[in-house]
């Protein structure tokens, strides 16, 4: 079986400054922006991994992320965090959905 070959280049500065400016934003927006600030942080993940010398592509955005988002606290509030293990595999189901190999 032929394998591929995974390789991850991001740097630590480059996500402090990515995590800086995602934080601010869902800080000052009362967590409003955090399906931006979720997605933003996918896209530098995605642009950083490569595939056999190719890297991936993150094509969610955060509003195609922010109904996701919205029904996963509503259900793991009303069923008082029950719901949250179900949430983080539509969390994930999401994200895998959304990155592609151009």
């Amino acid at each position: 079986m032929n394998r591929g070959v995974f390789e991850f280049r991001g740097s630590g500065f480059g996500y402090i400054w990515l995590l800086a400016w995602t934080l601010f934003l869902s800080v000052i927006t009362g967590g409003l922006f955090f399906p931006w600030a979720y997605s933003a942080q996918q896209r530098w993940i995605a642009s950083n991994t490569y595939l056999n010398g190719q890297p991936l592509q993150f094509v969610g955005t955060g509003i195609g992320f922010f109904f996701q988002w919205l029904l996963i606290l509503v259900l793991t509030f009303i069923t008082l965090g029950l719901y949250a293990p179900w949430g983080y595999c539509r969390l994930k189901r999401w994200e895998v959905e959304n990155t592609v190999l151009p």
